[in-house]
């Protein structure tokens, strides 16, 4: 499953500052905050209010994905970036995608999650990148369960 994310290239990172976090999956991970991280960004902000409504989206999600189960998101842009986790119980480093998904009003729903990750590459795969959508795109989060895990994933709304 990580084949997904390590088609990024990235440089080892100094373990200096770091945080622990679990991620949707529920699996547990220290994230280093220093590492030089590879991103994919949709939204193309020139303006000041844009960069702002950008940054937030990026740094300050107003909510995450896992807390959205059930729920239709008409998304406008995604904010995809890489970060490097390292498992708490087994000291196994990986890399892991956390995407903010960037609705109609500029809120960003965010989730350290290879289901999503994996769910918008299938996205893009059919419907292209969000500057080639025609109207936002409706998505209604989904939690599948695979074994003992929960992942999330969504489905496209018609």
């Amino acid at each position: 499953m990580n084949e997904n994310v390590n088609e990024f290239a990235l440089t080892a990172a100094p373990q200096e500052t770091a945080v622990t976090i679990v991620n949707d999956e529920g699996e547990n991970f220290i994230v280093d905050l220093t590492s030089r991280q590879t991103s994919y960004c949709s939204m193309t902000a020139e303006t000041v209010e844009e960069k702002a409504t950008l940054y937030n989206a990026m740094n300050n999600t107003e909510k995450r994905i896992k807390d959205c189960i059930n729920e239709v998101i008409e998304i406008k842009d995604v904010f995809v970036e890489v970060v490097n986790c390292t498992n708490q119980e087994t000291g196994e480093c990986s890399r892991c995608p956390r995407t903010v998904l960037i609705d109609v009003n500029g809120v960003g729903y965010q989730a350290v999650s290879l289901g999503v990750f994996s769910a918008l590459k299938k996205l893009f795969n059919v419907f292209g990148e969000p500057s080639e959508w025609e109207a936002p795109i409706k998505l209604k989060i989904k939690q599948i369960s695979h074994g003992t895990k929960n992942i999330l994933t969504f489905d496209i709304v018609a």
